[in-house]
């Protein structure tokens, strides 16, 4: 990766925001046709801490504008449209101002970001400091490093960007499999 425009040659998701789960999972599932949503209700990051100074820190966590989160707890319903991942949050309480603040009330559901993946998010995070950016919200939940980009003002919407290890598999490739599934 050589730019900040490099960060976006992967793209994977879609990401919505609602204060009604189930009726935006509903509604993709009735309205827009896809498979039915795997929905995990009150995951939290919360009380996490990233490593620092050559300490291994916690598995999972959470950093909010620049502070480690101790309450961060989300429902959110994931589904795909082939290799597109489509995930919907439902920010529920702590540090989840980042969601609350897209959220239209009596809306299914509201473009909150895009995500794209990335082989190295450290090499990632170079270059979002290096185009004079910073991450509005960053961790780790399980294999995949995240972070989120606001560029709400340039673009609309934040970006998120993903690295997630492991098996060398798209923790994401079940639901592709189960949308592709349903075109059989």
């Amino acid at each position: 990766m050589r730019s900040f425009s490099d960060l976006f040659r992967d793209f994977i998701q879609l990401g919505y925001v609602t204060d009604d789960i189930d009726a935006a999972a509903s509604y993709l599932e009735s309205s827009l046709g896809t498979v039915e949503c795997v929905r995990h209700y009150k995951s939290s990051l919360g009380g996490g801490r990233p490593p620092a100074d050559g300490e291994p820190g916690s598995s999972d966590f959470v950093v909010v504008d620049g502070v480690p989160a101790d309450e961060w707890v989300i429902d959110v319903a994931l589904v795909n449209a082939g290799a597109t991942n489509i995930e919907i949050i439902r920010p529920v309480e702590g540090a989840v101002a980042l969601y609350r603040r897209g959220v239209r009330p009596e809306t299914p559901a509201t473009l909150h970001h895009v995500a794209f993946r990335v082989e190295d998010f450290d090499e990632a995070s170079a270059l979002v400091v290096g185009a004079g950016k910073s991450w509005a919200q960053y961790g780790r939940s399980g294999p995949i490093r995240f972070g989120y980009v606001d560029l709400r003002a340039e673009l609309g919407h934040f970006v998120e960007i993903m690295e997630y290890s492991g098996e060398g598999t798209s923790p994401f490739a079940y639901l592709e499999a189960a949308s592709n599934a349903s075109q059989g």
